[in-house]
């Protein structure tokens, strides 16, 4: 359980990467950024992610923290994550290399929405498709098994 602690920890200690990454872009948003970039259709859909990513981070980190604090949630934590049967179903349902290539895909199109709007909002929505797909399959699954 101790192996499992210090995960937890190095996970708090990664997640304060992406808190401050979002704090500074939006610090950067607010004051510094053009208003050309501003007007772009993609500033809005960027700002929007750089936020909702720092505020999950955040509660991500608040959750770590209270497991660390009780050994009991720290226990069931750590059941749920080894849990063979929700590891198959991930598996089955591409998990580990779906949402990955959604980010990639929206990395992507925030890049290409610079040069085409039309270009942006299709990657967008292949992104926002396979994920959803993914989550439906992942649905299935757990239901069947």
């Amino acid at each position: 359980m101790s192996d499992y602690r210090k995960t937890i920890k190095k996970r708090i200690k990664l997640l304060t990467l992406p808190i401050i990454l979002s704090v500074m872009l939006s610090i950067y948003d607010v004051f510094w950024a053009s208003s050309e970039l501003k007007e772009s259709p993609v500033f809005g859909f960027q700002a929007g992610i750089i936020t909702s990513l720092g505020l999950l981070a955040a509660i991500l980190l608040i959750r770590y923290r209270t497991l660390l604090k009780d050994e009991n949630r720290l226990l069931l934590q750590f059941n749920r994550e080894n849990d063979e049967r929700i590891k198959t179903i991930k598996t089955k349902a591409g998990i580990p290399m779906l949402p990955i290539m959604s980010v990639l895909i929206i990395i992507a199109g925030v890049i290409a929405g610079y040069f085409d709007t039309l270009v942006f909002m299709t990657l967008i929505a292949t992104a926002v498709f396979l994920m959803t797909i993914c989550g439906v399959i992942k649905m299935v699954y757990m239901k069947k098994m």
